[in-house]
C-alpha cells in the first residue's frame, strides 16, 4: 500500500545515458546534451575580397556518444542574399560537415566546431568588374558558439567563425536563434 509509482521509465541505461541524464526544471523534464539547431545572421570581414559581407547560416548540431557533429550551410555576400543583385559578383557558400564539444549549463551552451567544408562561389575579376570566377574548393570552417538560454531548449547567442580555403578566407561573427530538442514531458 505505501508504494509510490514512478512516472517515468526505468529502462537499463549505457554509460552514455548517464553522462547525459535528464533533469527536472520546474515541472518539466528536458534531456541533457540534446540535439539543437542555430539559425544566424551576422558579418564576415573577407581577407581575399577586401571588405565586410553579410553573413547567415543554418546548422544542425547531433550528439553519438561524447562527441559532437554539426551539418549545415553558410553564406556570405556583400549585400543580403534576398537582395535583388544585378551588379553584384561575389558571394560565397560553405556546405559544412564538422566535429565537436559542448559544454552545458542551465542557461549557458558552449560549443566549438571544426571540420571540412566543400566550397563553392564566385569571385570579381581583377580584369573586368562585371564578371565573376566561379570557384570550388575544400576548406575548413571552425567555430565557436556562446548561448544564452532563457529556457532551456530557447536561447539567443553569438558564434565566432571562420572560413578557409585556397580562393576565399574571412572570419566573421553572426548573432543566433538556440533551438534545441531538450524537451521531454511534464512531469
Amino acid at each position: 500500500m505505501g508504494q509510490s509509482i514512478n512516472p517515468r521509465s526505468t529502462t537499463p541505461k549505457d554509460k552514455w545515458d548517464r553522462r547525459f541524464p535528464e533533469m527536472k526544471i520546474g515541472d518539466e523534464i528536458y534531456q541533457t546534451g540534446s540535439n539543437w539547431l542555430t539559425v544566424d545572421f551576422g558579418v564576415a570581414n573577407s581577407y581575399i575580397l577586401e571588405q565586410q559581407e553579410l553573413s547567415m547560416a543554418i546548422a544542425y548540431h547531433i550528439r553519438y556518444k561524447p562527441i559532437y557533429f554539426k551539418f549545415g550551410y553558410h553564406y556570405s555576400d556583400e549585400t543580403f542574399f534576398l537582395n535583388n543583385r544585378p551588379g553584384n559578383i561575389s558571394y560565397h557558400n560553405d556546405i559544412i560537415a564538422a566535429a565537436g564539444f559542448r559544454y552545458e549549463l542551465r542557461h549557458f551552451n558552449l560549443a566549438f566546431f571544426i571540420g571540412p567544408s566543400f566550397a563553392f562561389g564566385m569571385i570579381e575579376n581583377a580584369k573586368n568588374s562585371k564578371q565573376g570566377d566561379g570557384y570550388m574548393a575544400l576548406g575548413a570552417v571552425p567555430e565557436l558558439q556562446l548561448t544564452y538560454k532563457f529556457f532551456y531548449d530557447i536561447g539567443i547567442g553569438t558564434s565566432l567563425y571562420g572560413s578557409f580555403n585556397k580562393d576565399y578566407q574571412a572570419i566573421g561573427i553572426r548573432l543566433h536563434i538556440y533551438f534545441s530538442g531538450a524537451y521531454r514531458e511534464v512531469y
